[in-house]
């Protein structure tokens, strides 16, 4: 995905904003510090750049944290954060280029392995992809399948100006709290896992609580102590919904000839490109250079679930 964006500009004629400041992750515990450890052997054993980091070179790193209980960290260079909008509008512009043809507000209701039914009728096709984001569970159900995908509310809060951090801000997460924090204009984007139930209804809307502010705020405030005096903006501050599964991975793969490739909660946009060229592959010609044959649907049913030890 990375060799992806990095190109993207020249492949789509979208500029998407690819800000590579890096990923430093940080933690306080040794359970913490053993995972950032073997995700880093794993993550370098595939030819990615991930740097070590004991409390001197975090403090060398990122001089604005509260470092006194850290014990380990890492860093990747090469990670960065970018515009989904823009991403999206990139990928829809080539695929039109491509001979590609967008259908506008038409309901899917269902359908089979080779036709969808909408609300204005039945468009017949050689293959179908499912690929609905957070109303997974109730449009699979259209088409006699069922996806075990929730909508699940996730908020981020806004900063006011920040001056005496760096342009050039790593994406910063502690790992034992999932406070993590980046650059977003003048101000800082701020984000912690923070459960409130959502509406049964995956089309309400996700309403930003409050409430979510108060709770972040300890744990904010211990590791990034210049949010004191800097203060969140309640007014740029949003919620969306994630499409989770019960391992919170993807679903990529075929159910009963249907296509299916959603669930990637919140790493959608970073596996766009790779999950994109998966399921094209799997569609086109039955495998994919890109070994995705442990996000398949069946997992679920086998019990053979792949667990996200770390979600944000």
């Amino acid at each position: 995905s990375i060799d992806v964006f990095e190109r993207f500009r020249d492949d789509t004629g979208e500029d998407p904003s690819f800000r590579q400041h890096g990923y430093l992750f940080v933690t306080a515990t040794e359970e913490g510090a053993k995972h950032l450890a073997a995700c880093g052997d794993l993550q370098r054993s595939l030819g990615i750049r991930v740097e070590p980091l004991d409390r001197p070179g975090i403090e060398e790193l990122a001089t604005y944290l509260n470092t006194e209980d850290l014990i380990a960290g890492s860093f990747g260079p090469d990670d960065g954060y970018l515009d989904p909008y823009a991403v999206c509008r990139g990928f829809e512009n080539a695929a039109r280029a491509a001979g590609a043809k967008a259908i506008y507000n038409s309901e899917a209701l269902g359908g089979s392995r080779n036709s969808v039914e909408t609300n204005h009728g039945r468009i017949d096709c050689a293959s179908v992809l499912l690929c609905p984001g957070h109303w997974a569970s109730g449009l699979a159900a259209g088409f006699g399948l069922r996806l075990p995908v929730r909508h699940e509310i996730h908020m981020l809060a806004m900063t006011g100006p920040v001056s005496e951090l760096p342009d050039n801000l790593p994406m910063v997460v502690d790992l034992d709290t999932s406070f993590h924090f980046r650059r977003e204009g003048d101000g800082l984007l701020i984000g912690c896992n923070w459960h409130r139930s959502a509406p049964d209804d995956p089309d309400d809307p996700a309403v930003f609580d409050f409430e979510f502010l108060t709770a972040i705020a300890p744990n904010a405030l211990h590791r990034l102590p210049l949010l004191e005096r800097v203060g969140f903006d309640p007014k740029r501050s949003w919620a969306g919904y994630y499409a989770e599964t019960p391992d919170n991975h993807a679903i990529i793969g075929e159910m009963e000839g249907v296509f299916v490739a959603t669930g990637l909660g919140g790493h959608g946009i970073m596996h766009s490109p790779a999950a994109g060229r998966a399921i094209a592959q799997l569609m086109l010609t039955g495998s994919s250079d890109v070994d995705v044959s442990a996000l398949r649907p069946s997992r679920f049913a086998e019990g053979d679930l792949i667990v996200e030890a770390m979600v944000i």
